[in-house]
């Protein structure tokens, strides 16, 4: 036997003694528990517990053959069917965690921090799209001057996180004086202001907090007053209603 293969069936999840009895059953074929006790090298009542607990995962099955009873272990084809199932329980695990952290940290700055925050640099810039990206609603609220393309592509990787750990991305946005033909859309609805007096410059993200980047300055403006936040989306909404969408 490859000296591999029980090293690698436990980094899949299998202890020990698992492996030993699972690759006792492949290589002896339906056989008793005596029998597959014996060739993996642990005692009966060990060997009869560990198959009934392979047994629930779909890795042995049994069948009555007259007084006696058989097992018999199942194709490593079901070893990874289980390593699936476990990949989406984690997946699903995980929408959770960062659905709690999100909600929790959402929480947290409300209550504790006043004021604005600035975050410098690139990294500081990319740590806000990252924040963006675990808001625990799909709601989003963008006004923005679009003048930078690498702002609209990170914000464009933002909503398809939230659409990947929430199953949808409900976004509107606001673009302003916007340069080209109206573009599809495919997160939400937008609508134009177009030849605009007022000198907005850069892009403003409304989600449970608010952040705003400024053109041509490489830094974000974290918004973590809770009245700042919610007065800036009263007006926000308040504009939106006045605005065609396309």
């Amino acid at each position: 036997m490859n000296t591999q293969i029980p090293m690698e069936l436990r980094k899949l999840g299998l202890k020990e003694k698992e492996v030993r009895i699972y690759l006792a059953g492949l290589e002896l074929g339906p056989n008793t528990v005596q029998n597959i006790a014996q060739k993996a090298g642990v005692t009966r009542p060990t060997c009869y517990e560990i198959i009934q607990s392979l047994e629930e995962r779909g890795l042995f099955s049994q069948e009555q053959r007259g007084k006696k009873r058989y097992f018999a272990a199942q194709s490593p084809e079901k070893i990874l069917h289980l390593l699936r199932i476990q990949k989406r329980e984690i997946e699903e695990k995980e929408r959770e965690f960062i659905r709690i952290i999100a909600a929790l940290e959402s929480q947290y700055a409300a209550k504790d921090h006043k004021g604005i925050s600035i975050f410098h640099g690139e990294e500081g810039i990319n740590l806000l799209y990252e924040k963006i990206s675990f808001a625990a609603s799909p709601q989003i609220f963008v006004i923005t001057s679009q003048h930078d393309a690498r702002h609209e592509e990170k914000r464009t990787q933002a909503y398809e996180q939230i659409k990947k750990r929430l199953g949808r991305i409900e976004a509107k946005e606001i673009v302003v004086n916007a340069k080209g033909p109206k573009r599809p859309f495919a997160y939400g609805d937008r609508s134009y202001i177009i030849n605009s007096a007022v000198p907005f410059r850069g892009t403003l993200v409304l989600f449970e907090q608010a952040v705003f980047f400024p053109d041509e300055k490489t830094e974000g403006h974290l918004i973590e007053s809770s009245h700042l936040i919610s007065l800036t989306k009263s007006l926000a909404f308040l504009l939106w209603e006045y605005l065609p969408t396309f």
